[in-house]
């Protein structure tokens, strides 16, 4: 009898608990009995005053550690008051008194918890299903079934997640106990309830049909043992919504009346134990007022109008035909004929037709096994796309593919009429060496084995544009404007000119017609001028025209020199930009002209008057244009006493 004490709270406080190292304390086993308690073994410590055993489940803080206390010399302990399927950390603690000698520690877990058949259900003569309860810490269910007055046993595993099960193979009519058992990793959990089963009554053998009439048969078969009645169920497999007809009977016969005309049925026999359960059934299968089948079909496929004209063979007793083309959709069309022959109309192109031959009679009604496979006309392309390169020669035209294509056939034709073909298999035609400026119309049509599509609808293109030519830039003498012409371009719908000058600007202008005027051009400018050609979709590259040049600036800082001179006067001038020479021109009182040329900037004015006034200008010229006139200047003329004066200061001195 196990005695513990109180010992007083001085005592306990004043008291400290010493662990004092050692070595061989060992767990020797720990098995799980049962679902609730762990068997724990260890090995004997010298100078033990008492063992401790801490059994706590892991990972948990809501559940309380089960601790006990063990005398020497004993070192075995069943411990209670576990969980069922948990895993477990043992502590072994060995004690002189207060001080802790050893410890050791093993991880274990309970058996599972019992799990219940909870329910269960002959599905045949040698089959029946059951279903159980689920218990934590199961890895695995294992399902037993034995017979009750014999010697077989049978057993399956099933994983954790399986609540539900079969067992094959058993015995017809046979009483079988069944039971459940849990396991983990710890062992078996306590075995289930005992559940009591009798497998059904074997179907009847040798199961019949005779016809006895239009619409009745009898079905008969052998007799079984342990049966207390025969289950006979009659559906009918053409019509699901006709629900079967189910009766029983106590002999190995039973006629079957009020059978449609040419329907096919599925007769089963089935033995019916004490309990009133059937077991699986025999079928047999029977078919009333059958109509012979049409055993070969032809069709005659017509490209031009769409029509098959189908014919089959006659069979007896048949009042009508029906023929019918399936496509690949399952879509259908028919045709209905009292003789060997009728025409489809209306059939899609591009589709595979299957065509069957129904033959019909009064009572029923029977579909060909044998069929006719055909090609329609191909489908017309569709989604054309033709595409150029503005600065290549060639045009890709393409389409999307056509079912019952053999190739295609795709054609060009230009401005002037010429036509171009192109055969592929493939869904592109590269058409090369196209001309410049020109409008191209695309077709396409597609060619089977039999027959040609429709022509597509047209697809059209435009090509770049033909280069300019003879492109010309006169300044018109006015100080801002250059005006550019050119032929016109094969194709082009407008034109863009461009000038670059010298002073780091440039200058365009555009037009549909072949001239424009570029505007707010300086004077004195040599510029190169460009020219682009442009459609709907492409521009040509830029095409170099005549250099162009514009007025010549007007010369300016005027001045005139007379040096006391009788009939000349030197004309000075600052150059202007663009000039190839200047002129120089004076007029005096009475409006007489004079003047003088020259490439450099002054020139001498001769054959003036003596004593007399003018006003003096100069322009530029590059030989196409003159400049604008420059400010005026005025100068007079030296008198005759002024020349003698420096005649005789000259030859005789002042």
């Amino acid at each position: 009898m196990w005695r513990f004490y109180l010992l007083s709270v001085s005592v306990v406080a004043a008291t400290q608990m010493q662990y004092v190292g050692a070595t061989g304390c060992d767990i020797v086993s720990v098995s799980s009995p049962s679902a609730s308690t762990l068997e724990v073994e260890w090995s004997n410590y010298p100078n033990a005053s008492h063992y401790l055993l801490d059994l706590r489940v892991v990972n948990s803080t809501t559940v309380a550690p089960v601790v006990v206390m063990q005398q020497p010399p004993s070192t075995h302990r069943l411990v209670q008051g576990l969980r069922p399927g948990r895993n477990y950390k043992v502590t072994l603690k060995v004690f002189s008194f207060f001080n802790i000698l050893c410890t050791d520690q093993e991880l274990t877990m309970t058996v599972p918890a019992t799990s219940q058949i909870t329910g269960f259900r002959p599905l045949s003569s040698t089959s029946v299903s059951f279903e159980w309860s689920s218990v934590i810490g199961a890895d695995h269910y294992i399902l037993f079934v034995e017979e009750l007055f014999g010697s077989q046993k049978y057993n399956q595993t099933f994983t954790s997640v399986s609540l539900s099960g079969r067992m094959d193979g058993l015995s017809p009519s046979t009483t079988y106990n069944c039971y459940i058992l849990s396991s983990n990793s710890a062992g078996k959990g306590a075995k289930g309830r005992i559940k009591t089963v009798l497998t059904l009554v074997q179907p009847p053998t040798g199961v019949t049909l005779a016809v006895t009439s239009k619409s009745s048969a009898r079905v008969s078969w052998s007799p079984v043992d342990k049966v207390l009645l025969y289950q006979v169920c009659v559906s009918d497999v053409d019509d699901a919504s006709n629900g079967p007809v189910t009766k029983n009977t106590s002999n190995t016969y039973m006629d079957i009346t009020d059978l449609q005309p040419c329907s096919n049925y599925t007769v089963g026999v089935s033995s019916v134990n004490i309990f009133l359960l059937p077991g699986e059934a025999v079928n047999v299968t029977h078919s009333t007022s059958p109509i012979k089948k049409v055993t070969w079909v032809s069709v005659d496929y017509s490209c031009s109008n769409g029509m098959a004209a189908v014919t089959w063979d006659a069979v007896f007793g048949a009042d009508s035909y029906i023929a019918t083309a399936v496509d690949g959709t399952g879509a259908s069309l028919t045709c209905s004929s009292a003789s060997t022959s009728c025409h489809i109309m209306a059939l899609k192109c591009g589709e595979n037709y299957r065509v069957y031959v129904t033959a019909v009679s009064d009572d029923c009604e029977s579909t060909s096994d044998a069929s006719y496979l055909f090609e329609t006309v191909p489908c017309a392309p569709v989604q054309l796309l033709a595409s150029h390169e503005c600065f290549s020669n060639m045009i890709v035209f393409s389409w999307q593919p056509t079912n019952n294509t053999l190739y295609y056939v795709a054609s060009s034709q230009d401005n002037t009429g010429q036509v171009i073909e192109c055969r592929t298999g493939d869904d592109m035609c590269y058409f090369t060496n196209v001309g410049c400026g020109q409008f191209y119309t695309f077709h396409v049509y597609a060619v089977s084995s039999e027959c040609n599509s429709e022509v597509s609808p047209p697809e059209f293109v435009r090509t770049s544009p033909c280069l300019p030519t003879n492109v010309r830039t006169v300044a018109e003498c006015q100080s801002d404007t250059l005006i550019t012409t050119w032929d016109s371009a094969l194709g082009a719908l407008s034109y863009t000119v461009e000038a670059d000058g010298n002073m780091g600007e440039s200058y365009n202008c555009s037009s549909s017609s072949n001239s424009c005027a570029v505007t707010g051009v300086p004077c004195g400018e040599h510029l190169s001028v460009w020219i682009v050609a442009s459609n709907d979709n492409c521009s040509t590259s830029r095409v170099l025209g005549e250099v162009a040049q514009t007025v010549p600036c007007t010369p300016t800082n005027i001045s005139a020199s007379v040096q006391c001179s009788l009939d000349f006067a030197t004309i000075s001038w600052r150059s202007g930009n663009g000039a190839i020479f200047f002129i120089a021109t004076a007029e005096d009182e009475d409006g007489k002209p004079h003047s003088c040329r020259s490439m450099g900037t002054s020139c001498v004015m001769e054959g003036l008057s003596c004593g007399r006034s003018y006003t003096a200008a100069v322009i530029g010229t590059n030989l196409k244009c003159n400049s604008s006139r420059s400010q005026e200047v005025s100068f007079r003329t030296g008198t005759l006493h002024h020349f003698l004066q420096q005649w005789f200061s000259t030859f005789f001195g002042s």
